[in-house]
């Protein structure tokens, strides 16, 4: 469950491409932000989905996973608002596409063994499993939400 919404964020941004949202920005915009995004996005996944091994995490190694993060949450925040769509548009349209993206990765985390997996199990394991349980919730009701609510303009 762990590793299914950690996948499902770092993979969200994918969502807005495939729904062609860049093609609401000029095209310099793709230029610039896709190359930042496909590097967080691939070193993100080698490191949440390679082989547990033993050894000690290296200090840059930690902060280009967070520097990762940062990239991937600026890309959001941009590319969510290409229709000029309201924030509550912007949240379940967000909250859609994690819900999406974690349901594909459920796939990979039951076909292996992963190094997120070895990492989270130095935390409690109640606090990351009701922390997990209250952002896919949370998700859930943005997106049903979403999807209930009158569309903003009828044309």
């Amino acid at each position: 469950m762990h590793l299914v919404c950690i996948l499902g964020l770092v993979l969200c941004p994918f969502g807005y491409i495939a729904l062609g949202a860049l093609s609401g920005f000029a095209p310099g915009f793709a230029y610039r932000t896709l190359p930042p995004l496909l590097a967080s996005v691939g070193f993100l996944l080698y490191r949440f989905l390679s082989k547990p091994r033993a050894e000690a995490a290296d200090a840059m190694l930690i902060v280009i996973e967070v520097v990762g993060w940062i990239l991937i949450a600026a890309f959001l925040a941009l590319v969510s608002s290409f229709n000029l769509a309201t924030l509550f548009e912007q949240i379940g349209l967000t909250a859609t596409f994690f819900l999406a993206a974690s349901g594909i990765s459920l796939l990979v985390v039951l076909l292996r063994s992963t190094a997120v997996q070895q990492r989270l199990k130095r935390f409690p394991t109640f606090a990351i499993g009701l922390l997990l349980l209250v952002l896919v919730v949370l998700a859930a009701v943005a997106t049903g939400a979403y999807f209930l609510r009158a569309p903003a303009f009828i044309g």
